[in-house]
């Protein structure tokens, strides 16, 4: 038993993390309480502040204890007034063998190659008798810390201190488990519309010492998700639960926005346990540890369709309450100049997933690619804020100007019911300027879907010699790569494979997928699926004003849909997104399919290239 505890203190040592030491260093012992029955526990801790450098701890006389729990190891770090201040511990949890004054003498250290000594102790021990539970402080401070070891959540001192680690002889751990901790999913409703906000709550209810991790965290397939799980101890706190109290720990705190119709069902959260009981003894008990794993129960959200009935020609997903302003950054510029629309939209609901209003802008304007900016705040349920849309465009000739009345429309949950807001039309001088166009790299907007054959004739000269040149260098490389290949043929020789040199020489600003051609033509990249994901997500989002992070095909179809895309191009670029997620989850091989993809990644990017952008 004694080379056991020896080992166990030696171990504890050496997983001492390390931190600079900005005091002086001080070793110190504490015993607590100084006056005990003798079927009390005690709580012993030798305390190493300031120093990172500790080669030996040296106990005091623990001959007259018996070792109920330790060694146990502790970290405290604080920092005032620009002042660190760090320390070490290790504790013991004792059950006195005898009554009377016990000396327990002094502990030593060696810390930074010096020998330091601690305060000596003494403890006295009396005859008188507990009620028979052992909840000393000390003692439910150290068994109640319920995750100890979960990296994930942050771990408070409990709020309550509580006796049921201690198994009492009849008694099986999982009745205790089952009676004394459980894993609960909380939702603020199970029925909602499309787009209105769900909030779910995973709460770890527990009146016992656990070291936790989580091996299952659930994923919201379906939905838009904000986390919300926030580093406040205050958060954690002591509730009832069919009449019993708790200390809980929120474990996952999101709030979820339905993308679709029908029964969604939450995923259940998985925690593994190492929880230790206390078995209750003549000598004083031992420590038994057990492995539990607790499951959440799966909720299902009931999704309603938003009606079609009242359902607003505009209305492009918006669903909570907000309001609508437009401005301009300024009434008066010049034709050198671009005037910016601000379109902002302020209130609660699915901020994230709001897009630009259509404007209706006049013949003679030339408009640019919108840009957003968020300011929400993600601890309000549902989400709630404002977002800005800033539309830049210009104008050719000096005049007075107008743009019309911008149109939003929203879904209310609550009224159950379309509204759709208006804002006042903008009037603006525009004076006649040096004759400088206004300079942006962006396509302008399109007002009429235009055929290719009318483009040519409504273009310039120009762009009728450049695209005459595009087609005839598109056909000599045709017919030079077809006669490669008919001599490699004969020659039997491998051919090239390689179509994304096609599209590199066609992209007319820069290659979208930079990073994956670069990943293709090395040997030992295996991120290839990730980074087309991750850059086609970029390039579509941009091009139809989505946020990368929410991104989803159905919100892209949506978008696609709405910006007049060909269907054929719509259904080619979705099932490209869906091919390439599910390559993400299934093991990486490098073949042909990689060029496949990336040829046909281009091919999408080349088909909406010249489309304005939404």
């Amino acid at each position: 038993m004694r080379l056991l505890f020896t080992k166990r203190f030696y171990c504890c040592l050496l997983v001492f993390a390390s931190f600079s030491a900005n005091a002086q260093t001080k070793f110190t012992a504490a015993i607590s309480p100084s006056v005990a029955g003798k079927d009390e526990y005690i709580s012993l801790k030798l305390t190493v502040a300031n120093s990172d450098d500790i080669q030996n701890i040296q106990p005091p006389d623990l001959s007259n204890f018996n070792i109920v729990s330790g060694p146990n190891r502790e970290t405290e770090m604080s920092s005032m007034n620009g002042v660190s201040k760090q320390s070490i511990s290790v504790s013991f949890v004792l059950l006195p063998k005898k009554t009377g004054t016990i000396n327990l003498g002094t502990s030593s250290a060696i810390i930074e190659g010096k020998t330091y000594k601690s305060n000596s102790l003494t403890v006295i021990v009396t005859n008188k008798r507990s009620s028979g539970n052992h909840s000393n402080n000390n003692l439910s401070s150290m068994m109640q810390m319920p995750l100890s070891g979960f990296d994930d959540i942050d771990q408070p001192q409990p709020k309550e201190q509580y006796d049921d680690y201690i198994l009492r002889k009849g008694e099986t751990v999982p009745a205790k488990v089952a009676k004394s901790m459980q894993l609960r999913l909380q939702t603020d409703k199970t029925s909602c519309y499309i787009g209105e906000a769900v909030l779910a709550t995973y709460k770890l209810y527990t009146r016992l010492k656990s070291e936790s991790s989580l091996s299952k965290n659930p994923s919201f397939n379906g939905f838009s998700v904000i986390d919300m799980t926030e580093n406040d101890l205050n958060n954690y706190r002591t509730e009832s639960l069919n009449g019993r109290g708790y200390n809980v720990y929120t474990i996952r705190k999101a709030q979820l926005y339905p993308l679709q119709a029908g029964p969604i069902a939450l995923e259940t959260a998985t925690l593994d346990n190492k929880i230790d009981f206390l078995k209750a003894g003549d000598n004083g008990g031992s420590v038994v540890s057990e492995n539990v794993s607790l499951s959440s129960k799966p909720v299902t959200i009931n999704v309603k369709p938003l009606p079609e009935e009242g359902k607003p020609a505009n209305f492009n997903g918006a669903v909570g309450n907000f309001n609508i302003e437009t401005k301009l950054e300024k009434n008066s510029f010049s034709t050198d100049e671009a005037g910016k629309l601000r379109i902002t939209i302020t209130g609660k609901g699915n901020m994230q997933l709001l897009t630009s209003p259509v404007v209706d802008w006049p013949a003679d304007f030339e408009t640019f690619d919108a840009k957003f900016t968020d300011n929400t705040d993600n601890t309000t349920v549902p989400l709630s804020g404002s977002k800005t849309f800033e539309i830049p465009f210009s104008v050719e000739k000096a005049g007075e100007y107008s743009i019309p009345a911008v149109s939003f429309s929203f879904f209310d949950p609550a009224a159950e019911r379309y509204i759709t807001l208006n804002a006042p039309a903008i009037s603006f001088h525009v004076s006649a300027g040096g004759g400088k166009r206004p300079a942006s790299p962006i396509i302008k907007e399109a007002k009429q879907p235009v055929s290719f054959i009318a483009g040519i004739f409504r273009g310039t000269w120009l762009m009728i010699i450049f695209a005459v040149s595009l087609l005839i260098g598109g056909i000599i490389f045709w017919m030079s790569r077809k006669k490669k290949e008919a001599v490699a043929v004969e020659k039997n020789e491998p051919q090239e494979n390689a179509p994304e040199e096609i599209f590199s020489s066609l992209l007319p600003d820069h290659n979208p997928l930079v990073q994956t051609e670069d990943c293709l033509h090395r040997e030992e990249c295996v991120e290839f699926y990730s980074l087309l994901n991750g850059e086609m997500k970029e390039f579509l989002a941009k091009k139809f004003s989505l946020m990368k992070d929410t991104f989803t095909v159905k919100m892209l179809a949506s978008a696609m849909d709405r910006a007049g895309v060909e269907n054929t191009i719509a259904l080619q670029t979705q099932k490209l997104m869906q091919d390439i997620e599910w390559q993400l989850y299934t093991p990486f091989e490098r073949d042909k399919k990689l060029h496949e993809m990336y040829a046909s990644a281009q091919t999408i990017i080349q088909s909406l290239h010249g489309r304005p952008n939404r």
